[in-house]
């Protein structure tokens, strides 16, 4: 059996108490996640360790919790292979996504699948209100889920904007202006008693793609987070790429301060719905009611449509990458119609086609920095990567 090898060494950062699992135990793990179900004798290869090592670190964690059996399948002669399988039920993660005008939870398990999605009626720009809320929140669905809270691995936090230090302090926009500066992970980590995890929401977004989306398909891929503003996320050969400062995927930058407004970020798309007479205030309006035929969508799509293909062929031409997933918060309706409006590659000289990316939408069907953040902080706290 071919077993595909997982991207991304586990890293030393945080050590857990909670799941004292080693490195080489770690890249066990990994390799059961990603491969789904796993015989034992296969194991090696991806890990790079001894049959006799998988054997006792595969023992260790089952008797943890982490991995559970499953049916061998006999294949020619001799005893078969146990096969193994990560056990959701061996970690869970909160995810909290604090986005421009509303809050949103999930309870992840071990394999990324969602629990449960909840959302607080707070003001998303008051921070220590978030955090009572979203901490009230967690423990009562935690309690309806049975939840057993030993095997919390950690809460993970997705806001906007980006770090001006290398430090998880964020400059957030405007509409986020209390959450600049605040030591995000400091203070969820205090309210919440476990290690706590703050990222970019275009990143978290690519890291729940790469968990339970489009990484299945396509290891290296561009996240285009279309939120109040644009944002994204990179994930190479398998593994989230952060960049020097940890700002990968700031794809606004590519943008002169006059290109800005027409670039497709759907702050300006409530304004033109707006314009057009439509009751449309803010992004939760526009994603639990969006109509394609609405007045405006149709004229906002071509005139973003120049600077969304601009981003499209910069992407492409730096990273190369097989896929280019549409996701963030807007509607779906509306990421097809942006997709429809990306060009293809121009051929080449001899009329033959320039291999180009995928284009494909986001496959989270929850809010998906909420899900990348609770998968986070899994990767960190249980994994150890980084």
């Amino acid at each position: 059996m071919s077993v595909t090898v997982p991207v991304g060494t586990p890293q030393n950062s945080e050590k857990s108490t909670l799941f004292p699992i080693g490195p080489s135990s770690a890249a066990i793990l990994e390799a059961v996640r990603v491969n789904g179900v796993v015989a034992r004798s296969d194991l090696p290869a991806p890990t790079g360790l001894s049959q006799q090592s998988v054997h006792r670190l595969t023992e260790e964690l089952l008797e943890s919790g982490l991995l559970e059996r499953r049916d061998p399948v006999i294949q020619g002669r001799g005893k078969p292979s146990p096969r193994l399988a990560v056990n959701p039920a061996g970690a869970y993660a909160f995810g909290v996504s604090v986005d421009t005008n509303t809050v949103e939870t999930v309870w992840v398990d071990l394999t990324g699948n969602i629990l449960s999605e909840g959302r607080v009626d707070v003001n998303p720009n008051d921070p220590e209100a978030v955090i009572k809320a979203a901490l009230d929140l967690s423990k009562r669905s935690a309690k309806k889920l049975g939840l057993d809270p030993n095997r919390l691995a950690g809460c993970g936090i997705s806001t906007q904007g980006f770090r001006n230090t290398q430090d998880n302090i964020f400059t957030t926009p405007p509409l986020l202006e209390n959450w600049s500066g605040f030591a995000i992970e400091k203070r969820f980590s205090e309210a919440f008693g476990c290690p706590a995890y703050a990222e970019n929401n275009g990143t978290l977004g690519a890291i729940a793609e790469l968990w339970s989306g489009a990484g299945r398909d396509y290891p290296t891929f561009v996240y285009l987070s279309f939120n109040f503003g644009l944002g994204g996320g990179v994930v190479l050969d398998g593994r989230p790429f952060y960049g020097f400062n940890r700002n990968a995927g700031e794809l606004t930058d590519i943008y002169l301060v006059e290109e800005k407004p027409n670039r497709p970020a759907l702050q300006y798309l409530i304004r033109d719905l707006q314009e057009n007479g439509l009751d449309v205030p803010n992004i939760d309006i526009l994603r639990s009611s969006f109509d394609p035929a609405w007045p405006g969508v149709e004229a906002w799509v071509l005139r973003v449509a120049p600077a969304l293909n601009q981003l499209v062929r910069a992407v492409t031409a730096v990273l190369d990458p097989a896929a280019i997933v549409f996701g963030g918060e807007a509607p779906s309706a509306l990421r097809d119609m942006l997709i429809a409006a990306t060009s293809q590659r121009v051929p080449d000289r001899y009329g033959r086609k320039i291999p180009g990316p995928a284009l494909v939408q986001s496959q989270i069907p929850a809010q998906p920095s909420a899900v990348g953040a609770g998968i986070q902080a899994l990767r960190r706290r249980v994994l150890n990567q980084a």
